[in-house]
């Protein structure tokens, strides 16, 4: 009698549906694979849109390289013509990106462009012995021209007088192009897609573009510092400055229903200053013009200091070699677990008036999680992959002025050998598939982001669960999943079944064991009292018969929380 009251009272708590999302919009997903989505086939490039949409990704991020495509960018001199117009610039350099960004709006997925790395010979100083990835001093002046000519060319309508009638060959006068080909780009067994003679038509709008990438790494901006009475000062939070300043307005001009993103910083740098980048809140200090305690700064750099233009702050959180929620003791680096510290920088330096008030809002361009195999150097395997890619999330996404989140990238690449530790341009394993197509554990559970976790803070102690179902237009519905292994045996379990969960962790209010999600990707936040030995998983369905189903997620141990030794301390 017992066990068939139990059933019936699951059943009716199964129809019951308690509200768990949050009332804010969900934040984009965006997905970055140059290699495949610039330097594939056509083939290639469209099964890998339809694979991202099929895992939620809204979004492609994409680099439009200036040293790719610039008119003679080998040369010292400055190439006649108006830069600004992208009619200036051959045709054929253009056609990867053209390229992808039409199939990426014929897939249903929204473009946003880096206007990016690196620059031409022609608008650098310094670097005279080197032949690729010049980055030294960059004229602000030669790039904002470069911003505008592509911000033009994507500003919706523009049809090409001539577009390109093939791939852009190799050739010696373009070598950062011969290089990323060689690195990125298809094996030669492989056909090239072929061009209509025809005219194409007009070339899709992009409304989201990003100033440079990375500027406060070595890899992709020069000098990061300089010396000054004996000791080493940041140098490129003021070059990119001046970037900044040039190419926002000239972006705007070429299209101004755009947003445009600045900073795209890097997560990590040197303690030491002089070597290697520059780490990213004192980058964005520097850039800013102000001190540790946010109060202007009175060096020459700061003489002219007028307010900082852009539409938000875009970073990059990796936590490459540690899990998400560690640290580091540095406390101007900013891995995913230090958002909060970017968040908070940002809001102040907006109220103060350092930042156009839109940079208070963050978006994450880029993170991933290295797997090994195949990478050998790799901390993770990849069936960590996926819940700690849920765990980042769910740390950067809490503040709600976090309004995208990145996977980089789609598709391990082949074959490279593994780079060193710190690598500027070595090869990457962070995709969701391995480099032949096969998907890693990380891509059926990357549709349904999860993060479980202890809040031994209460007694008795719950299991605090997060989730969110990508892609979804209509609602959808959560239920929580558990798995309770029998007692003395390492594998022998239960079985998943649904559980009661809670909106706070406590019993009471709105339980049930299904969560409807009014807001189409929104996260929920349920909670479990906690129990040994206990494993969760998140099921979702929409309207559309969609499903979905997160990685397995195991609390680990919860010591009790410590109790107050007094009586009047109970009370207290």
């Amino acid at each position: 009698m017992l066990a068939l009251r139990t059933l019936l009272l699951s059943l009716v708590l199964v129809v019951l549906a308690a509200p768990g999302a949050h009332a804010r919009p969900a934040p984009q997903t965006v997905v970055q694979d140059d290699a495949l989505f610039l330097h594939g086939t056509e083939q290639e490039i469209r099964a890998g849109l339809e694979q991202a949409r099929e895992v939620g990704i809204e979004r492609v991020r994409l680099t439009a390289g200036w040293s790719v495509i610039a008119p003679q960018p080998a040369r010292e001199k400055v190439p006649e013509g108006d830069l600004s117009d992208p009619a200036s610039y051959p045709r054929d350099h253009w056609y990867n990106l053209d390229r992808a960004v039409r199939l990426t709006v014929a897939a249903g997925l929204r473009p946003m462009i880096d206007i990016a790395f690196w620059a031409p010979r022609w608008a650098i100083r310094g670097q005279a012995g080197d032949t690729t990835r010049l980055r030294t001093e960059i004229d602000p002046g030669e790039y904002a021209r470069f911003a505008q000519a592509v911000a033009r060319r994507y500003a919706g309508g523009y049809v090409p007088a001539n577009p390109p009638a093939s791939p852009p060959a190799a050739s010696p006068s373009r070598p950062d192009a011969t290089l990323l080909d060689g690195l990125l780009g298809r094996s030669r067994s492989q056909p090239l897609a072929q061009v209509p003679t025809l005219p194409p038509p007009a070339l899709p709008a992009v409304d989201l573009f990003t100033i440079w990438n990375e500027p406060n790494h070595p890899g992709f901006l020069l000098p990061q510092w300089r010396r000054e009475g004996g000791r080493y000062v940041p140098s490129s939070p003021h070059l990119y400055r001046a970037m900044v300043r040039a190419s926002y307005p000239a972006i705007k001009r070429g299209a101004p229903a755009s947003r445009v993103l600045i900073g795209g910083t890097a997560s990590m740098g040197s303690s030491t200053p002089g070597k290697s980048g520059v780490t990213p809140l004192l980058f964005l200090r520097e850039f800013a013009c102000v001190d540790k305690r946010l109060l202007p700064l009175r060096t020459r750099e700061c003489a002219d200091f007028q307010p900082i233009p852009g539409d938000g702050w875009a970073h990059h959180p990796y936590s490459l070699q540690t899990l998400p929620d560690a640290l580091p003791k540095d406390i101007d680096k900013l891995p995913v677990a230090a958002t909060p510290r970017l968040v908070s920088t940002l809001r102040r330096l907006t109220g103060r008036g350092r930042l156009a008030p839109a940079n208070k809002t963050v978006y994450m361009t880029e993170y991933g999680y290295e797997t090994s195999p195949p990478d050998p150097q790799a901390p993770f395997s990849p069936q960590q992959q996926g819940r700690l890619l849920g765990w980042a999330e769910y740390l950067a996404t809490r503040d709600p002025a976090v309004v995208m989140w990145p996977q980089f990238q789609l598709r391990d690449r082949p074959g490279d050998p593994a780079g060193p530790r710190m690598r500027p341009y070595g090869d990457w394993q962070t995709g969701l598939l391995y480099a032949d197509g096969t998907p890693k554990p990380a891509f059926q559970e990357y549709g349904a982001p999860a993060f479980a976790r202890c809040r031994r803070s209460h007694n008795p102690r719950w299991i605090e669960i997060w989730s969110r179902m990508r892609g979804p237009q209509v609602a959808a519905t959560a239920q929580i999943e558990i798995r309770v292994l029998a007692r003395g045996a390492a594998t022998a379990n239960v079985g998943w079944r649904p559980v009661i969960t809670y909106p706070r962790p406590r019993r009471g209010g709105a339980s049930a064991t299904q969560t409807v999600v009014g807001t189409p990707g929104a996260a929920i936040t349920r909670f479990i009292p906690w129990r040994p030995r206990t494993t969760v998983r998140v099921r979702w369905s929409d309207g559309e018969r969609r499903q979905r189903t997160s990685a397995a997620l195991t609390t680990g141990r919860c010591p009790a929380a410590a109790r107050p030794r007094t009586a009047a301390a109970r009370r207290r």
